[in-house]
This record gives structure tokens, sequence and C-alpha cells, in this order.
């Protein structure tokens, strides 16, 4: 999208369509691995700053900034990760934040304290007849109270660093019984690990084998949070998927999310034509839950980021202004699929730069 044409400021809007450089963020993977190439997960940790490797207890707001950094910052679920483990405390699980984990991405990771009530036993329940998986992480013993979950656990996560010796054989056949996969985490000793080999034990997470990876990819421009609390209003009062896309399209940082979402959990699915059919590959509770997610982690709307959304939504006005001047567009299908494209491209990650836009071509393709 090449433009020389100044704006009111003086500054081009090439100029301004390049995307900000906002603040890194951070997080770390620790593989989960049985000696193949590839991983058979990975487990993700949030991490509040430099230099401090010790991750803060899981809660919402924490899963929150972990979930936007790893999954949409740093795209690790495209990098073929495996299964990833994220920990959700008691609250996070109850909130519509554990509905964006769905099955296919990776399993809730509940780790040892979470309370086993009613109301949990419910959630996981719910979630569990939905294809969603679970692993129990920190296991000891087979006593443990969480067991009650076991028919719902698709992981048992075996503590090596504080179980004693005597328990594994029986924390491994409470895995078999329940038809879960046992993983030895926390592994830190050479002895133990052919120990456990010699069980027949197959997966295996710790610093002996794989010490955390910290990651510290770009962030991704930041959200405007009023249109983030109008498209949640909207999504609970039941609004159409257009009336949804109209207010999304009026931010382009939270469009490049949707993308990015879309392709996340509709897979291998035709790519979509419109930012209308963009949201209605979301299912309705991943996409309650993503704009939560959103909410807790998109805050830093700085003027450098504000200058990009406005100049992308200045391109997008003047686009679709010449194509219906231009009356190329037999419907408003099809107009709106091309200014779809065009969106698309301004908003993508990728390094090359969108195709310029030639007066006699209002398809946008040069």
């Amino acid at each position: 999208m090449q433009s020389s044409r100044p704006s009111r400021s003086g500054v081009t809007v090439t100029r301004l369509l390049i995307p900000p450089e906002p603040a890194c963020s951070r997080f770390a993977r620790q593989s989960i691995i049985d000696g193949s190439v590839e991983p058979m997960g990975q487990e993700l940790c949030f991490r509040w700053n430099a230099g401090v490797r010790r991750a803060p207890p899981p809660s919402a707001y924490a899963t929150s900034l972990l979930l936007s950094q790893a999954l949409l910052d740093g795209g690790v679920a495209h990098r073929r990760p495996g299964c990833l483990f994220i920990g959700m405390d008691a609250a996070t699980l109850l909130s519509p934040i554990a509905d964006v984990l769905c099955g296919a991405i990776g399993a809730i990771q509940l780790p040892l304290g979470v309370p086993v009530q009613e109301s949990l036993t419910r959630r996981i329940a719910q979630l569990h007849a939905r294809g969603y998986r679970f692993a129990l992480a920190g296991v000891v013993s087979p006593d443990d109270p969480r067991a009650v979950w076991l028919p719902m656990v698709s992981f048992v996560k075996l503590d090596v660093s504080l179980a004693p010796v005597s328990a594994w054989a029986s924390v491994q056949e409470l895995a078999r019984q329940a038809g879960a996969t046992l993983i030895a985490d926390r592994m830190t000793e050479s002895g133990d690990y052919l120990r456990l080999k010699a069980l027949g034990v197959r997966y295996f997470q710790g610093d002996l084998l794989m010490p955390p990876q910290e990651e510290s990819p770009r962030s991704l421009p930041s959200c405007d949070l009023d249109v983030l609390g109008r498209l949640f209003r909207l999504l609970r009062h039941g609004a159409p998927h257009e009336a949804l896309a109209m207010t999304a399209a009026s931010d382009p940082a939270l469009v490049i999310r949707l993308l990015m979402l879309h392709r996340l959990h509709a897979g291998r699915a035709r790519p979509p034509a419109t930012l209308t059919e963009t949201l209605a590959g979301l299912p309705e509770p991943v996409l309650i839950g993503w704009l939560h997610v959103l909410r807790s982690s998109t805050f830093d709307l700085t003027p450098s980021t504000q200058s990009w959304s406005h100049a992308v939504r200045e391109q997008i006005h003047n686009y679709r202004a010449r194509l219906i001047g231009a009356r190329v567009c037999c419907t408003p299908a099809e107009l709106e699929a091309k200014v779809f494209d065009l969106y698309r491209r301004l908003c993508s990650r990728e390094p090359a730069a969108p195709a310029p836009w030639s007066p006699t071509d209002p398809s946008g393709k040069g």
C-alpha cells in the first residue's frame, strides 16, 4: 500500500501504515518428550519479567497474558508443538477463559491445590463433554483427592521430585486404570529417568531433559478496549455476525487477532472471505473466552498504535469509496469480500508489504 500523501500531521500514510514496535512479551515453554524428533507436548508458563525464572501461581490475569502472548503474539500453536499444557486455578477454570483451550489445541492443567468442589467437577464435566482435555499436575501419591476427576482426565503428571519412589508404580497403575497418559514431571536426576524407563514410563518432562525455553516475541498492536467492550456486549445479547463484524472492523488490531484465531480454531478450513465469515467460524464460547482474555491482556494503547489504527481505517474507507465509485462490485457481498481482502493484507504479520492499490485496478492487486 504505497502512498506519499501526507496526513494532517505531515506524516505520510505509508509511514503510518507500518505497524508500531510495541514492547516484547515473555513466556516460557518446556517440552514433554519421548525420544522422538517432535515433542509430545509443551507446557507453557507465564513470566513476569527478565531474570525471574519461577512462574507465578496460575491466576485469571496471568493465564490471560500467557494465552495472548504465547498463542497470538508468539504463534506457538502453529509450530507443531504437540499438545499445549496450560495451568489454570479454580477461578480461571470457572471463567470463560477456560473455553479458549479447546481439546484440539491443548490440555487444561489442574495444579496441586485445586480444591475438589462440586462447581469445579460440574465445570470439568461440561468441558470434557465438549471435547476438552485435562491434566492432573503435581501428583505424588494415588491418594490425591483430585483422583475423583480421573474419568475425565487425559494426562497424569507424576511429580518425581516430591513423590517417593515407592509411590511411582501405584501412580502409574492409577493412570493406566483411568486410561490416562502418565508423564514423569520435574525430572532432574538421571537415575530416576532410568528407573522410570524400566517401569515402562514413556513421557518425560524436566530440566534433566529440556530446561524451559524463554521466549520474547514482538507483541501485536494493542486492541481498543472500547471496541472490545462493545463487541462483548453485542455477543452477549445475541447480535448477528454481521453486526459483530461491523463493530470489530473499526479496530485493525482486533482484526489481526480474529484472523489468527480463525486459523487457530478452524484449522485447515477454507480461509474466510469476509470478517463476518471469520467471526462465524469461531464457536461462541471460544469467542467469548478470547474477548475475556483480550480485555485483560491488551491494554497499552500507545499513540503509535492509535496512529497506525487510524491510518488503516482511513485506507480502508478510501478503498471502499473508490470501489463504489468505480462500480466494479455487483453485490454488497462482493464489495465486502474485496474490502476484507485488502484489510487482511494490511493486518498481516507477514514481512512482505501489501500490494499497492492502483486506480486502474480496483481489486487492489496492483
